[in-house]
């Protein structure tokens, strides 16, 4: 019995200390490239001021169940760039969601997102799209900027504007909920 309580305690010991080492900063995973680029991208993006896109993107994604977390788009960016499952994104994600925020992937993705028709970023895509800069968007042209990072094509205001127009209608539906109450 005590044999048994032994070699149980050294394989938890031993799986806290490997991953422990994996999301450390010895790991050398981290030094590679895209990583590096990533973090230093997500850090830079801290200081950008997006909160009126922020505060509607989590009060609608409060009651909508969202696909993927920003920060799991956000390590889209590292390689390798292929579909399913892989241990080594895995390991990237946590190391990402340990270090960031939520919010601060979401002004990543913003500043680097493609918006389709050669718009990256939010800056670009406010302009095509709309016609405005960042800060003159009102909240329809927000919550379309939050639908087209679901999917830039599917959510394109050019080019399906009744697909927008009924997303866009729940999306009030569910602010008006919050606001509401």
């Amino acid at each position: 019995m005590k044999k048994t309580f032994k070699i149980i305690v050294l394989i938890i010991v031993a799986l806290f200390a490997t991953y422990s080492f994996l999301l450390s900063d010895f790991n050398p995973m981290f030094k590679n490239e895209e990583f590096v680029y990533l973090t230093n991208a997500l850090k830079e993006s801290r200081n950008r001021n997006f909160k009126s896109i922020i505060n509607i993107e989590n009060k609608i994604y409060k009651v909508v169940k969202k696909r993927r977390c920003n920060c799991e788009t956000a390590t889209t960016y590292i390689g390798p760039y292929r579909h399913g499952f892989s241990l080594t994104k895995k390991i990237y994600l946590l190391k990402i969601e340990k270090e960031f925020s939520n919010n601060e992937c979401l002004k990543f993705l913003l500043i680097h997102y493609d918006f389709g028709n050669n718009n990256i970023g939010l800056k670009n895509a406010s302009k095509f799209y709309f016609g405005k800069t960042v800060h003159k968007l009102n909240a329809d042209e927000i919550m379309t900027i939050i639908m087209m990072l679901e999917n830039s094509g599917l959510y394109n205001p050019v080019r399906n504007k009744d697909g927008v127009r009924n997303k866009l209608l729940v999306y009030k539906r569910i602010l008006n909920k919050k606001t509401s109450r």
